[in-house]
């Protein structure tokens, strides 16, 4: 359970590094609705995945927090 724990930490802190915390402005956050090109659109979905990716980092990050938390209870048998 620890070492599963790390695991989690590790990839979730590697998340976090590549995609930001997802508490940050969004990258198109100004856009005029009668002005639309292909490039904002991209954008926006690049900005959707990195922000996605964020949470779930921020959640692995938490779980194995958790698991070593639980690892490191004593055992009542």
């Amino acid at each position: 359970m620890n070492i599963l724990g790390l695991l989690l930490n590790l990839v979730g802190i590697v998340l976090l590094f590549l995609f930001e915390m997802p508490f940050r402005v969004a990258t198109a956050g100004m856009t005029l609705p009668w002005i639309t090109s292909s490039i904002d659109v991209q954008v926006k979905k690049l900005d959707d995945v990195s922000t996605v990716l964020g949470w779930i980092g921020l959640l692995l990050l938490v779980l194995g927090t958790l698991f070593q938390i639980l690892a490191a209870l004593p055992r009542r048998w």
